[in-house]
């Protein structure tokens, strides 16, 4: 019994990791979307903290997807199951 609790946190910290590198990336687009109000948020070292946290994330989604396929797949499609959930949510507003 377990094993199935390793696995279910193995899906899940994949699933975070993929969200924490796109948020990241967000940070570039924001800089880059909206030049007129850089300071209503701030990045300490900017440009460099933000590549580090890409880089360091994506090597460790890399290296998840690896060392255990399955489970990165498994986190993938769980968390494309709840598309049609967030869609009929939306249409209903």
């Amino acid at each position: 019994m377990s094993g199935t609790f390793n696995a279910l946190t193995d899906m899940l910290v994949f699933v975070l990791w993929i969200f924490f590198t796109m948020g990241v990336y967000g940070v570039f687009i924001l800089r880059k979307k909206y030049t007129v109000n850089k300071d209503l948020y701030k990045v300490p070292f900017y440009p460099i903290t933000p590549i580090v946290g890409i880089v360091g994330g994506t090597y460790i989604l890399i290296s998840t997807v690896m060392s255990s396929m399955l489970y990165s797949f498994i986190g993938i499609v769980i968390t494309l199951l709840g598309l049609p959930v967030y869609y009929f949510i939306n249409r209903q507003q």
